[in-house]
């Protein structure tokens, strides 16, 4: 039995339709990337599941006994939320009491967290006098404190550096290895692909793919990354092939891992400085499902 099911859930805005006809199926303990261009409908399809809007028809169900909106989700929102002029130890226990959860409950999860986010140090500190990395560090432990059995993370990587983007990749992790379904947007793409267990592609409200990463990738080909001296674009034009040329080196769509094969069979230098076939990246897909491609 799925953990949540979305179904036919349409929700406007005036005449601008936010999600069309939505379904989907969210697996116990999955971490899905939802992916889209601004305005696809992610944060709209986020806050239609912690019951901020109703749909204007169809239906979110949660199939778990004794779920609780309010104590057992957490949510990391897009604009971040929490309160300049207080101490980050004193604002970390008063959003855990808000999710029903006492000070005995909450001291080793704060301190666990804290540490791990290494801002143990800032815990009387005002929140406003922390960097920004440490602000969405303490945003983040909000949404997690109180072991939420459903967690929803709108942009959490935005404006972090690569090595905090590593932090709540961790984290997030950890948070489904202690039993947590997670749903996440990223405009990170090559974060999503490493993270997710499945993909949602969002266009415009509608649902592009919801698919394990791999079969999304299949559908969409190879991309041979070659660069040989007897290789040019004459031949390449010839035999029908679509391509680049990136710094010297020919990068080749293929249809199929064979094509790479033909491809070597038409060069006459038998060394090749670079032969690498790999599937197309999430990122590539994304622009091309946004260019109509």
């Amino acid at each position: 039995m799925a953990f949540i099911e979305v179904s036919e859930i349409t929700k406007k805005f005036g005449e601008k339709i936010a999600l069309d006809h939505f379904s989907m199926k969210l697996k116990e303990n999955e971490v899905l990337g939802v992916i889209g261009h601004n305005g696809a409908g992610k944060t709209t399809l986020f806050k239609l599941l912690l019951e901020m809007y109703a749909p204007d028809q169809g239906e979110i169900k949660f199939n778990e006994k004794n779920f609780h909106i309010k104590n057992d989700i957490g949510y990391l929102p897009e604009q971040r939320g929490l309160y300049g002029k207080t101490a980050v130890y004193a604002q970390l226990f008063a959003f855990g009491y808000l999710k029903g959860k006492s000070k005995a409950e909450l001291q080793p999860n704060i301190d666990f967290w804290m540490k791990f986010f290494k801002v143990e140090e800032n815990r009387n500190d005002i929140l406003a006098n922390l960097s920004k990395g440490n602000q969405q560090k303490v945003q983040f432990i909000t949404a997690v404190i109180h072991n939420p059995k459903f967690l929803i993370l709108d942009e959490p990587f935005s404006g972090l550096d690569p090595i905090n983007v590593d932090m709540f990749m961790n984290a997030i992790q950890i948070m489904q290895r202690n039993g947590s379904t997670i749903i996440y947007s990223s405009h990170k793409l090559d974060s999503i692909e490493h993270l997710s267990t499945r993909l949602l592609f969002l266009k415009d409200g509608r649902k592009v793919y919801l698919d394990d990463i791999g079969n999304i990738q299949k559908q969409y080909g190879y991309r041979l990354k070659i660069k040989n001296d007897s290789l040019t674009e004459k031949i390449l034009l010839e035999h029908g092939f679509r391509f680049e040329v990136k710094n010297g080196i020919f990068e080749v769509i293929l249809q199929d891992k064979k094509d790479a094969e033909y491809v070597a069979s038409l060069l006459t230098n038998t060394y090749s400085e670079m032969f690498l076939v790999e599937q197309r990246s999430i990122e590539e897909i994304f622009k091309l499902i946004n260019n109509g491609g």
